[in-house]
């Protein structure tokens, strides 16, 4: 396979020898490799630290989950998890494996270990969503361990763990430009086989990210918390009549909503729900503004249009002021 037939093409890089970073690298991977010896022998007395994936509370992904489990019988074992994880670490790369690539390599049998938190033979799908993202973390806290990188050092954490979060974002970038040669694979299963494998890997926004670049989609990450800014957003307008009030409420419930004046301020409230996939956002909203002196408080009027609502506060006329 010639590096220059990829399509789209990525860029080359340059790299410079750095014989201080050689012999670091060289050194972690001799005392990964004998960890690794050591802690095939003692694993089922190794109580590993597990809190890198202890702090996500992310619902599993089902695309993702079924996407390991190969043999689809509704459960996903660490064997199913590693042979997906090596097909996309080492199948089809532009490059040779080089040093970091390896050191993954010979780390990743006790990484998996680790997403099965009670050892029953099984990632189960709450094992799934605390790990999936943070397999870096997981990585880098095992190489820590057999490396002897303390909790001082972290220069050297650090730049370890940017090391195995690049290595496996320019795998899963391999992984996405291999379906876009396949020209019996469209754009969107490109993405959907990328964004599914890469879930194990890589934080979700990195994922939609490299996915998109190797595939050329357009995918956007949902995200709640912009949505509700979203639909806080209110427009102002004004003309010769009235002064307007709009906003745009997808999943208003009409029953909901109440128009106030509190003395000279307007109040708009009510609620909103809307469905998502595998999410359901329930939002209640209020907004105010103050009403301006020239305004007929007894004649303002409210309509709902197609979730949008519109607020006219008309303006005293010249004549009557």
């Amino acid at each position: 396979m010639e590096y220059h037939a990829f399509a789209p093409k990525r860029p080359t890089r340059q790299r410079n020898v750095n014989c201080k970073s050689i012999l670091f690298w060289a050194s972690i991977s001799v005392n990964v490799a004998l960890f690794f010896l050591v802690a095939t022998q003692l694993a089922p007395a190794t109580n590993y630290d597990r809190s890198p994936f202890l702090q996500s509370s992310a619902v599993v992904n089902q695309q993702a989950y079924d996407e390991a489990d190969d043999n689809e019988d509704g459960e996903v074992t660490p064997a199913e998890v590693l042979d997906m994880v090596e097909d996309v670490m080492h199948e089809e790369r532009a490059n040779a494996p080089g040093p970091v690539a390896m050191m993954i390599h010979g780390v990743m049998p006790m990484a998996v270990q680790q997403c099965d938190m009670n050892r029953d033979g099984n990632i189960d799908r709450s094992e799934a969503a605390h790990v999936m993202g943070r397999m870096p973390s997981i990585v880098t806290n095992i190489v820590a361990s057999a490396s002897g990188i303390n909790a001082g050092d972290h220069d050297q954490f650090v730049e370890v763990q940017n090391r195995v979060k690049n290595e496996f974002k320019d795998a899963v970038l391999d992984l996405a430009l291999k379906n876009h040669r396949n020209s019996s694979v469209s754009k969107e299963e490109c993405f959907g086989n990328c964004y599914s494998r890469c879930q194990w890997l890589l934080d979700q926004q990195n994922c939609v990210d490299i996915c998109n670049q190797g595939c050329e989609t357009e995918a956007k990450l949902f995200n709640p918390m912009e949505h509700i800014q979203k639909m806080q957003h209110v427009q102002y307008g004004e003309n010769e009549k009235n002064y307007t009030m709009v906003m745009e409420k997808p999943g208003l419930k009409v029953e909901t909503l109440k128009v106030e004046v509190r003395d000279h301020v307007l109040v708009v409230r009510g609620e909103a729900t809307q469905e998502m996939p595998n999410l359901k956002i329930n939002n209640q909203f209020m907004h105010t503004a103050p009403i301006p002196r020239d305004v007929h408080i007894e004649e303002i009027t409210s309509e709902v249009n197609d979730d949008t609502i519109s607020v006219y506060l008309p303006k005293v006329s010249k004549i009557e002021e």
